[in-house]
């Protein structure tokens, strides 16, 4: 930049000072309040947590995960489905059977033979002269390799362990004249990104470019970077048909070019070649979040850069001694990656003299038209009875303070719904309110496909549930008793389902609370409450299994907090009230919309942390008032107008010492549930009226 140093004639031009700009942050991200987990077989896709709604989760998991009747379906699919068709997004939890086999891979060889081999007679073109019989005119033999491409699958979990560590192999083929065998060299190989079957019907087509494909040549490339291009394009096999499609790019490309040296830049577009990275990453995008995420059919790629670099001198120096005008390359071994050892022709697609491909039934020859598949893989053992036990396993995380699933930031599920686990199972998912106060849990006595209990029997069930929600008190601080779950009683069939086996009730109230607090914009929809008629309609669930609560056994489920349905008339049915465990009838705790919102009040508080920690510019009445006039736009418009809500960001004496807490209540005023009248009648004289 130029400065001003003395008094001589000139200009110093600073350029533009841009004041247009304005300070933002990014979008915050929406949610919806209602956001259940769930834990699902599936036919393809990570095992990760993912948020998904709509579309997104048939892309995600595949079409047949989510079809009733497919061997991926069960109870919590069934209750997912219910939820998603309010258009209430969730955590999807993909669950892997014990005896599921490794991810789907290929790995491919070049199995190569030094030997003579036989020289043929030329055209004028290069191509090779044949006889009246069409046979090849051979003048003489020369110093060559027989080769061919060979594809193992990993399809054993010792086997995938290999993967990126394969060694050179004794080959298959002999030298008739010295018995030398030949060797087999690992050259690349492909992972798929899911386990299970459907990766098997991902594969690749591999090809060269030359004069024949392609109108024009990349000969900037091929001088500047001195390597050879190949074509590549991801394919998946349609299971119905047969027939193969090919994968579309992030980019929407359905093939691209790569190379098998590292680094290489096409000069034209700058992009990077090299088939170890292009293969993976130009199908996928993970990692920038401002993105939506897609996974690729292949999430790993090695390529065996050793190999290939060796038997390219090796296959350079061979053909040397042929080399004319046309030649992609020279005697020079810095030109060695101009060698095509895809399909051995040169870029006018000649063939070589030395390098010949041999045939047979393991062979295979890349081409424009040759699919090359993953296999190994298998989808495991999907029974009702695994996958309970790894839904327990996976509960049980939420008990440990150290686990990441208790970073609700990232975490963000609200809701974990039984729909007919075992006895065992419905104990573990009570680990998910241990912890984390942003939390509710939806249980149910029953199990699906096991027979339906009697009103004693769900009595029994619902009172050990509850004997093992009392372990998990809402506050030892406060000495307040679990209040943020709820007991369900009674199953019933699903409408407009081909699913004949009666479920849990749990459905209709998860349907009625994605209805109601689903939304992604996180506001409750006002008219769609379900606390009281018609909201509390049973609507989504028929053939109830019990339709008759009578008075002492009302009591008795009441008092261990299990929920019933009465008739409202001689067709319908109702809620009479949907009741937390909470035990103190006196209490607002008990109503389980207001149990809803204090969920979302401590999202709100955590992420309040998240916003202001760390800030040191404030003083004290400032920071509680950005505390308090944050938390106060988070809970505006939310909640459907049923409660006053009121942060009180305050230092106590103690934050006051320590010089870095804070302490913030939130009050909210909530109506309690209104379950019980009293009723008479009162006869008088119609000569007493007085009218109106």
């Amino acid at each position: 930049m130029k400065t001003i140093i003395n008094g001589a004639p000139g200009v110093v031009d600073y350029g533009v000072q841009d004041l247009s700009t304005r300070p933002y942050g990014r979008a915050p991200e929406e949610l919806p309040q209602h956001l259940p987990k769930y834990f699902i077989y599936a036919q393809k896709g990570p095992t990760t947590e993912e948020l998904l709604v709509g579309n997104e989760r048939l892309q995600m998991y595949g079409e047949e995960t989510f079809t009733e009747r497919s061997e991926y379906f069960n109870h919590q699919t069934l209750h997912s489905n219910g939820v998603n068709a309010e258009g209430n997004a969730a955590m999807y939890v993909r669950m892997i059977p014990v005896d599921a086999g490794p991810k789907p891979t290929l790995r491919v060889y070049l199995d190569v033979l030094p030997t003579q081999v036989d020289i043929y007679q030329r055209n004028s073109d290069g191509s090779i002269k044949t006889d009246v019989a069409g046979d090849p005119i051979i003048t003489g033999q020369a110093a060559g390799h027989r080769v061919k491409f060979v594809v193992q699958h990993l399809d054993t979990h010792a086997l995938a362990e290999t993967f990126g560590a394969a060694g050179i192999v004794v080959g298959d083929q002999v030298d008739p004249a010295t018995s030398v065998q030949s060797q087999r060299y690992p050259i690349f190989e492909l992972e798929h990104s899911f386990i299970g079957k459907d990766g098997n019907l991902a594969g690749i087509r591999l090809w060269s470019i030359n004069a024949d494909n392609q109108s024009a040549l990349p000969t900037k490339l091929m001088a500047r970077e001195k390597v050879y291009p190949y074509m590549m394009a991801v394919i998946r096999k349609n299971a119905a048909t047969g027939s193969a499609k090919m994968v579309e790019s992030t980019f929407g490309e359905q093939q691209i070019m790569v190379s098998f040296k590292p680094e290489v830049v096409d000069p034209l577009t700058t992009s990077r070649l090299y088939f170890g990275e292009r293969a993976i990453e130009d199908y996928q995008s993970l990692k920038d979040p401002r993105y939506a995420k897609q996974y690729g059919e292949f999430g790993r790629v090695k390529v065996y850069q050793e190999n290939i670099d060796l038997l390219l001198a090796q296959f350079q120096a061979a053909e040397v001694p042929f080399l004319n005008d046309d030649s992609d390359f020279t005697a020079d071994v810095e030109d060695k990656h101009l060698f095509n050892f895809v399909t051995g022709t040169t870029s006018q697609n000649v063939p070589y003299h030395s390098y010949i491909f041999t045939d047979s039934d393991d062979a295979v020859r890349f081409s424009q038209s040759t699919n090359v598949y993953a296999g190994g893989g298998s989808d495991g053992t999907m029974s009702h009875e695994l996958h309970a036990q790894l839904v327990s396993e996976y509960m049980k995380r939420y008990a440990n303070e150290n686990d990441e699933l208790n970073d609700i930031a990232y975490h963000v599920e609200s809701h974990i719904y039984d729909t007919g686990f075992p006895l065992e199972t419905k104990y573990d998912l009570i680990s998910f309110i241990s912890n984390r106060k942003d939390t509710f849990v939806v249980l149910s006595p029953s199990e699906y496909g096991e027979r339906v209990l009697t009103a004693a029997e769900e009595y029994s069930v619902a009172a050990a549930l509850q004997s093992r929600l009392s372990l998990h008190p809402e506050s030892t601080y406060f000495g307040t008793p679990v209040f943020r779950a709820l007991i369900q009683g009674c199953v019933g069939r699903i409408r407009a389902s081909q699913i004949v086996n009666p479920v849990p009730l749990t459905y209709e109230l998860g349907v009625k609370s994605a209805r109601y607090m689903g939304a992604g914009n996180g506001i409750w929809k006002n008219g769609r409450n379900f606390d009281g008629f018609p909201g509390s309609l049973v609507e989504e669930q028929y053939d109830l299994s019990i339709r008759w609560t009578p008075d002492n056994v009302r009591n008795r489920n009441w008092d261990v907090g299990l929920n019933w349905v009465t008739r409202y008339d001689r067709t319908s049915y109702v809620f009479p009230a949907i009741k937390t465990v909470y035990g103190d009838d006196t209490s607002v705790l008990t109503s389980y919309l207001t149990a809803c919102a204090i969920i979302q009040l401590n999202k709100i508080a955590h992420k309040a942390h998240r916003t202001f920690s760390g800030i040191s510019g404030l003083t004290p009445a400032q920071f509680t008032k950005r505390v308090n006039d944050f938390v106060s736009e988070q809970v505006r418009g939310k909640f459907d107008d049923r409660f006053v809500i009121r942060p009180r960001a305050y230092f106590t004496s103690l934050d006051e010492v320590r010089n870095y807490s804070w302490t913030l209540p939130i009050d909210i005023w909530a109506a309690g549930m209104k379950t019980v009248m009293t009723t008479y009648v009162v006869a008088r004289r119609i000569e007493d009226y007085a009218g109106e």
